[in-house]
């Protein structure tokens, strides 16, 4: 199979093979019938496309002059017009292979089925938080913005059970259906669950009757955006200034920060506590809560808390004092330092998921 860059090659030759042919035959014509560039062009150009309006009166050098053209030129133009064509398309199936290629590769990523507002939201936060994924659209401007966002994206229907499987469903560790239609959603969450009884599915809902049918179909966490955005409004009036607080959380500035963090199976800190990881760490910080590995949560842990592998620790303080205790509490014991399998999740500008 040629490459692209051999496939480029052949059009630019192809079109300077063109180019030659119609700007020799014009200098032929404005040098035997003695016309002007124009007319000399323009001529050649209807002959070599074979539109050939009429034979403008040629002498019979001006005649031979053509028949070479007819015979030469209509060849030629056939040609690098076929190849033309033929790079542009092998162009695009070129990068269609190279984004299957590396969709193919991945693990443990994320499939965002949908990229209207909420998609791009989830999208971009994903991006901020360094996980992998893959949009699926089948709207033409949808699926553009994604690629020209340098996001992996495949065009078609998400209810579809080959995109699921082509956008690597046996091997992702979530997906999320926000798609602008709740029967779609349903449906897309009907056929992840037959694939994946384990996978974990985030499902937008607008309708409140939609809501029950999709958490039957399978959906893990289901959110309505406009139910979301009612609460956090009417929150702001109730409770102003706890919802001020909060929002410092999405402010991105570093005064306030909401963190957890997944306790490693060889972590130093297991075994130890919640006060000793708070003394050897920084004490400024707030335990929010514990999640344990059994799907417990302890809420307020007290100082005497033992930590174990795989709890899942919410943190809550100024980015630079959370960022020393995540570290803390993934220490490797072989290593002393931050664990390679640190698993960080900071709370920032809230997508309407969220």
């Amino acid at each position: 199979m040629e490459t692209p860059l051999s496939t480029r090659k052949r059009a630019l030759l192809a079109a300077t093979a063109l180019l030659v042919v119609i700007f020799g035959g014009a200098t032929a014509f404005m040098a035997v019938e003695g016309w002007t560039f124009w007319r000399s062009f323009f001529f050649t150009l209807i002959t070599v496309t074979t539109v050939g309006y009429h034979s403008e009166g040629l002498s019979i050098a001006g005649e031979r002059i053509a028949a070479v053209l007819l015979i030469g030129g209509i060849g030629t133009a056939t040609y690098a017009f076929g190849v033309i064509i033929r790079s542009a398309v092998e162009a695009q199936l070129s990068w269609r292979k190279r984004m299957e290629d590396r969709i193919d590769k991945l693990h443990d990523h994320y499939i965002i089925c949908g990229f209207g507002r909420i998609g791009r939201t989830i999208c971009d936060r994903l991006t901020e938080a360094g996980l992998p994924f893959v949009v699926i659209d089948g709207e033409h401007d949808a699926y553009e913005d994604a690629r020209s966002r340098g996001f992996l994206t495949m065009r078609g229907n998400a209810t579809e059970d080959d995109m699921l499987i082509g956008a690597g469903i046996q091997r992702a560790q979530g997906i999320v259906c926000a798609v602008n239609s709740d029967s779609d959603n349903i449906v897309i969450t009907l056929g992840a669950r037959e694939m994946r009884p384990d996978i974990p599915i985030f499902a937008r809902v607008d309708e409140d009757g939609a809501t029950r049918k999709i958490q039957r179909a399978g959906a893990t966490h289901i959110v309505s955006p406009f139910r979301t955005g009612a609460i956090d409004i009417a929150n702001a009036i109730v409770h102003p200034n706890l919802s001020a607080f909060l929002r410092a959380a999405d402010s991105g500035d570093g005064s306030f920060e909401l963190s957890e963090v997944t306790i490693a199976n060889d972590s130093q800190m297991i075994g130890h506590t919640i006060g000793e990881a708070r003394t050897s760490g920084e004490e400024r910080v707030v335990i929010v809560a514990i999640k344990r590995c059994d799907g417990s949560t302890v809420i307020g842990p007290v100082d005497s808390e033992i930590l174990e592998p795989e709890d899942v620790v919410i943190i809550a303080g100024s980015a630079k004092d959370v960022a020393r205790v995540c570290t803390l509490l993934n220490s490797s014991l072989k290593r002393g330092s931050s664990n390679g399998n640190l698993k960080v999740t900071t709370w920032g500008p809230r997508s309407p998921l969220d």
